[in-house]
């Protein structure tokens, strides 16, 4: 079935509206406005309302037309897509050039049966928005086993007899797919757990806060605040009250958000692919080429390195772009979110060999508890001291607040941080005072490497070095700043292929 052209589900017809509402939210919510505080009295008013509705209505039915006649098969070992409105556009991947093929449902998916399905190769891809959940299934089982077979093809393609080819032949056509084994399950504790030691209220605190000020611009909340207030004696008491009660909502709503996007997380192996999957309100499944791996990423929280649990992730890389893909992170796949970090490990030397789990040389140059904070310094005193002297008195306290959290976090960044290069990889730990993050990384995965130094620094035979590794379709850059040049140095001749000074 698969071989003939085959049209989307027709739940892309609502996600395309829902997707064209998105892109004129803004403008929609203007005009509403606008009718709701001029009225339908005078037609001029309504000229621009009208105008946005159009807008956004032709764009809803362009959408429509293009989702109409979209079709998608595969032909000749190639999977073909067809779209267009005035003009027809195709696009081919090669099957054995696939690399992943992964899937998005969110609630309205969950409910028709529908999809959203996103085939990778290293330089392109293919996003079909939105088919049926047996499709997705049929095209993903017959990608893989396609895959397998031509693989083993080229392999024993070196001119065979006739019995050979026959046998060649059979074996082919009895491939069975390896089967994907479940090596981590989160399980509701854990997850709990997760949920409730995460920096979800972050999330929560940055939506509520826009919230707050939006409200403040329709509604005069004072007006509705300040009788209340007035009855109350003791403001102090109320103003800790409101922060408390704040803080505590912002922590549960921040829980439930983690709690939700990663119900009944799942990790399973089938040899050569990586399978997350993941998500109560969308569902999640998110498959990693072994060999895409750039390096693997651990993330502490205080509390949690407290208690001995981890979250690891791998930083991939892919050259495809997905408009509506909702993963926006596509350069990192989180592969165990939640566990005893001694288990993780001996997990992930198990799956994927090629990465251990080497420790670092904790401690940057001490000298650089100074230099981290030497400018921001001069920079708060700068704004600090005309304003203690012409407009509040108090302001040197605030002033050594910021100063003293600023010797904090540079205290622990050179205390804590620290990096180490093995035979043929390299170790980065960078520390904060909430989160430690440590980045393993193989040497013939390093895309440059970059040497930094200042007249200033230069002087004391200090400087900082970055590496770049290859991050989605674009590059991430990790490394240490203020360490000994000679340490630079000899990165740079562990980065080059010397040895020698390779510890």
């Amino acid at each position: 079935m698969m071989f003939n052209p085959q049209k989307l589900h027709p739940i892309s017809y609502v996600s395309g509206f829902l997707r064209s509402l998105k892109e004129n939210v803004f403008p929609l919510i203007f005009a509403v406005f606008i009718v709701m505080t001029r009225g339908l009295d005078n037609i001029g008013d309504l000229i621009f309302p009208i105008a946005i509705l159009s807008i956004s209505l032709i764009s809803s039915v362009f959408k429509a037309i293009k989702i109409y006649k979209t079709r998608y098969w595969i032909e000749n070992d190639q999977l073909i897509m067809t779209w267009g409105v005035f003009s027809k556009n195709r696009k081919e991947l090669n099957i054995e050039r696939i690399q992943s093929v992964d899937t998005s449902q969110n609630i309205a998916h969950q409910l028709l049966g529908g999809v959203n399905l996103s085939v990778k190769t290293p330089s392109d891809g293919i996003e079909l928005d939105t088919i049926t959940k047996k499709q997705s299934d049929e095209l993903s089982k017959y990608i893989k086993e396609r895959k397998h077979k031509l693989k083993n093809k080229e392999a024993v393609e070196v001119e065979p007899s006739e019995n050979e080819s026959e046998q060649n032949e059979s074996s082919l056509a009895e491939y069975k797919p390896k089967e994907d084994v479940v090596f981590f399950q989160l399980s509701v504790k854990d997850l709990l757990k997760m949920s409730f030691t995460s920096g979800g209220i972050f999330i929560v605190f940055a939506a509520l806060g826009s919230l707050l000020g939006f409200l403040s611009q329709v509604i005069d909340v004072e007006d509705y605040i300040s009788p209340l207030l007035n009855q109350i004696v003791n403001l102090t008491f109320v103003i800790i009250s409101f922060v408390i009660l704040f803080i505590f909502i912002s922590y549960i709503i921040g829980s439930l958000i983690v709690f939700i996007r990663n119900y009944k997380y799942q990790l399973t192996f089938d040899g050569e692919l990586l399978t997350v999957k993941y998500g109560l309100l969308t569902v999640q499944k998110r498959t990693v080429p072994i060999r895409r791996i750039q390096a693997l990423k651990e993330e502490e929280s205080l509390f949690r390195r407290a208690i001995g649990y981890t979250k690891i992730s791998a930083i991939i890389t892919t050259d495809g772009h997905f408009d509506s893909n909702e993963e926006t992170d596509i350069g990192n796949v989180t592969i165990l979110p939640f566990m005893k970090k001694k288990e993780a490990y001996k997990l992930l030397e198990e799956i994927i060999p090629q990465f251990q789990f080497n420790s670092v040389d904790k401690g940057l140059p001490i000298q650089g508890i100074r230099r981290r904070i030497f400018i921001p310094t001069l920079i708060l005193l700068i704004a600090v001291v005309p304003i203690q002297i012409y407009l509040w008195s108090y302001t040197w306290i605030i002033g050594l607040v910021i100063f003293l959290i600023m010797l904090l976090f540079a205290t622990v960044i050179t205390l804590k941080s620290g990096f180490k290069v093995y035979d043929d990889s390299i170790v980065l730990l960078n520390a904060s005072p909430f989160e430690y993050s440590t980045i393993w990384a193989k040497r013939d995965k390093i895309l440059t490497f970059e040497l930094h130094e200042n007249p200033i620094i230069k002087r004391k035979d200090i400087a900082h070095f970055n590496i770049h590794l290859a991050y989605g379709n674009s590059m991430i850059s990790r490394g240490m700043r203020f360490i000994h040049k000679k340490d630079a140095l000899n990165i740079y001749n562990w980065y080059k292929g010397g040895r020698d000074d390779a510890s």
